[in-house]
């Protein structure tokens, strides 16, 4: 099955210049484990909670924007036709919970985290020998952002 069927629409995004103590805040208050820096809608960083926990404990000033924070070299990204298998191998090799969702032009599209890969085996095993429409529901892109990031919509 390809990843997005199945990803994560309804994201977090903010821009490389979101300070790291708003990056915190989005993080917080909607409940999510990362926020994904946007730069001309495609995908520059990402941010997790694990990563604010290690700024916390590395004394990293809250004010600090995402980009000074971010690794570039940690963000992977998968297109939308990736497959499961594909997906699952590449969070284990690379000891990662997010993968940053891209269409053929580079543009953000989403979040494949290690649940929704898990969420995805379960339903497969729970739609056979049904339909796997009945587990599922239908997905809209909608990334919600602070005042400084844009809305993709």
């Amino acid at each position: 099955m390809k990843v997005s069927e199945y990803m994560s629409t309804i994201t977090e995004i903010a821009t490389p210049d979101t300070p790291l103590s708003q990056i915190a805040k989005q993080l917080a208050t909607n409940n999510v484990s990362c926020v994904v820096i946007i730069e001309d809608k495609k995908p520059v960083g990402i941010i997790t909670k694990t990563d604010i926990t290690r700024a916390f404990a590395e004394e990293v000033p809250s004010s600090t924007i995402a980009e000074a924070f971010m690794s570039s070299k940690d963000l992977i990204c998968v297109r939308t036709d990736t497959q499961t298998d594909d997906i699952a191998d590449l969070i284990q090799k690379k000891f990662v919970h997010h993968l940053v969702v891209v269409d053929d032009k580079g543009v953000f599209a989403g979040v494949a985290s290690s649940w929704d890969v898990a969420r995805e085996v379960s339903l497969d095993a729970k739609a056979f020998p049904y339909n796997r429409e009945l587990w599922t529901k239908p997905k809209k892109v909608i990334a919600r952002s602070t005042d400084k990031a844009p809305v993709m919509q």
